[in-house]
């Protein structure tokens, strides 16, 4: 599955986003393959931001899938789930 990956600014994190994406890439492996938002072919979004405000959220394309993370609670394998389920 191809899957875009977008963190928030970073303006208040309560978790270290770039260490709990790394640990989700690992536990998804050859499954998801990752990509920018602007690229096209994506079939879900995952947004890791860094507070329960989620800023990125409102800017996001219509009609696309959205997994957002507001904190580092879920275990990666719970994420990579996540993502991987169907509607």
């Amino acid at each position: 599955m191809r899957v875009a990956l977008k963190f928030c600014g970073g303006c208040d994190p309560g978790f270290e986003r770039g260490e709990y994406w790394q640990a989700i890439a690992r536990a998804a492996g050859p499954e998801i393959e990752w990509a920018r938002l602007e690229e096209e072919g994506c079939q879900a979004v995952l947004l890791i931001c860094g507070c329960d405000t989620a800023c990125p959220q409102k800017d996001m394309p219509p009609g696309l899938r959205q997994v957002c993370l507001k904190d580092d609670r879920l275990a990666p394998g719970q994420v990579v789930k996540k993502i991987l389920q169907k509607e």
